[in-house]
């Protein structure tokens, strides 16, 4: 099997013998206690070895999804002409409230990840690094950038939210008082 000096990526397999161990390998190699083995090249392809850099974690996904399903109600909630539907979307979003409140202490803990991945990462200025760290050092403060903006929308949806919800319901009871009072009269 020939290895490429230009992909010096990492993989990550999960071999069970015996129970599920994880190794991190080059490609091509699987280091052990005692011997390298060599895997397979087909070891990729049936989706053995899968790589651990991806581009946008799970957490991050989850989180870009609850913002997406919060948007999502805000804007069935504010949108004209849905008169017949907004009791039932009330009612819905009002349930959807507590559950969503986990995304604030979820956004904070994701917060203080990137804070930390800031504050431990290695600098890179001038001539100290190759132009390929360079890149990887720019690449990591933009993923950064992108995951803040994503928490910053998570915490601003959220309370768009609650608010409209909010209003919806304060306006529900002021037109059920008023009718109450024409019939009064």
């Amino acid at each position: 099997m020939s290895e490429s000096t230009a992909d010096n990526s990492e993989y990550t397999a999960i071999i069970i013998i015996g129970g599920p161990r994880a190794f991190t390998i080059t490609k091509g190699s699987l280091l052990t206690k005692k011997r390298i083995k060599t895997l397979p090249e087909t070891a990729t392809d049936l989706g053995l070895l899968r790589r651990s850099n991806r581009s946008m974690a799970l957490e991050w996904v989850v989180l870009g999804y609850a913002a997406a399903a919060e948007a999502v109600m805000v804007l069935m909630l504010t949108l004209p002409g849905l008169d017949g539907l907004r009791r039932g979307l009330v009612a819905v979003t009002r349930n959807l409230l507590k559950p969503f409140l986990s995304v604030v202490p979820f956004c904070l803990f994701l917060l203080l990840d990137i804070y930390w991945k800031y504050e431990t990462r290695p600098s890179c200025e001038g001539d100290s690094c190759s132009p390929t760290e360079h890149l990887r050092h720019q690449k990591s403060i933009m993923k950064s950038q992108r995951n803040a903006l994503l928490i910053a929308s998570a915490l601003v949806f959220y309370w768009l939210l609650y608010s409209v919800t909010h209003l919806v319901v304060k306006i529900e009871q002021l037109n059920q008082r008023i009718e109450r009072l024409k019939n009064k009269e």
